[in-house]
């Protein structure tokens, strides 16, 4: 499926650190607040929160002498639905992949961008800019596999992750459905051309065969480094940064989910025209360039995309290059079923 295909298919600084632990890094709770003059940011922590503070929020909130509240809930959907239906102010910008993107506009909690301020121009792709959001940046999860382990080469398919036998040792997966089903089925046998509508039964049989061999967790640099696990499913940036600090740790772009990431505007955000400043600043060929040098994940302006070198390309998530390997996400899909598969999940995880 191509990127145009997938994201058709989807349409229909500085930060308060006091504020936000207050907050209890919570929309509730911040929402609780009210939001003022500050800018209120929903994003997921981490060391992606240090790298889009560095490259799109610090120099926002200097330049406009705005103060940026960050939570840790961008991917809460039924958080911040719960906040919009009881009328209570809602993030200003959220953070969304392929999935959640869909998700939030199909349960209308999304405003339109106001497209008579936003310059557009540069985006490579003008297919994949909706009411709702224009595309930020591309990231993919890729198979990774162990060098110490495997010496002689590891594991370069789906099929072999779920051969035991010939690849022994513990795997992990990423604790959520989405892109966990899809490769399970890929080990199946399923093309990538044939994954949706996902044949859940079936994804749920393959990883019953694995799972007593396989732990599910979010954060799994830990795990890797130190060898716990083998081989699995894992985030591309944090990949790259595993092996920059010596991990036995080797990648490839067989059966990889991406997806499109996307700043939004939630339906009660307090200060929208500061949320679209946001927006049109991550389009900026200086914040795409940023996100490209600190998470390693593909610009979609032009006038970055076109600077990048044929060795760049190739090891990047929605380049020509790797597309013909990997698949993107359907976010459609997953806005239709995701209740659903999400509390099917949950069963099976803690079986």
């Amino acid at each position: 499926m191509s990127m145009r295909t997938a994201l058709r298919r989807s349409r229909t600084s500085t930060v308060a650190v006091a504020t936000a632990l207050a907050c209890g890094l919570t929309l509730a709770g911040c929402g609780s607040d009210g939001g003022g003059d500050a800018l209120w940011y929903s994003g997921f922590g981490g060391t992606y929160e240090l790298s889009v503070k560095k490259a799109l929020f610090d120099p926002y909130a200097a330049k406009a002498g705005v103060e940026v509240k960050i939570d840790k809930n961008g991917s809460n959907v039924t958080q911040l639905n719960e906040i919009i239906k009881s009328g209570r102010q809602s993030p200003d910008v959220v953070d969304t992949e392929t999935a959640t993107l869909a998700q939030f506009m199909s349960k209308g909690m999304l405003k339109p961008l106001d497209k008579s301020k936003l310059d557009v121009t540069d985006v490579a792709d003008q297919s994949l800019i909706n009411e709702y959001s224009v595309p930020w940046y591309q990231f993919s999860r890729n198979l990774y596999w162990n060098t110490k382990t495997f010496p002689d080469g590891g594991p370069s398919t789906w099929a072999d992750v779920w051969d035991l036998a010939k690849y022994p040792g513990k795997r992990s997966f990423p604790d959520r459905p989405i892109g966990t089903l899809e490769v399970a089925l890929l080990a199946s046998g399923v093309p990538k051309d044939k994954l949706y509508p996902l044949d859940v039964d079936r994804a749920f049989q393959w990883l019953d065969k694995i799972k007593s061999n396989s732990i599910f967790i979010n954060q799994a640099d830990t795990a890797i480094a130190q060898g716990n696990v083998v081989a699995g499913l894992y985030t591309l940036g944090r990949l790259l940064d595993l092996q920059k600090g010596g991990a036995s740790v080797k990648y490839n772009w067989t059966g990889a989910p991406v997806s499109v990431q996307s700043l939004t505007i939630s339906k009660n955000a307090a200060n929208p025209g500061k949320a679209l400043e946001v927006i049109q600043r991550s389009l900026s060929a200086e914040s795409q360039q940023a996100i490209l040098d600190s998470l390693r994940y593909t610009p979609t302006v032009k006038s970055v995309l076109d600077k990048l070198t044929p060795e760049q390309r190739a090891d990047l998530p929605g380049t020509e290059e790797t597309n013909k390997d990997s698949f993107y996400v359907d976010g459609t899909w997953w806005a239709q079923h995701y209740d659903e598969v999400v509390k099917r999940w949950q069963t099976w995880i803690n079986s």
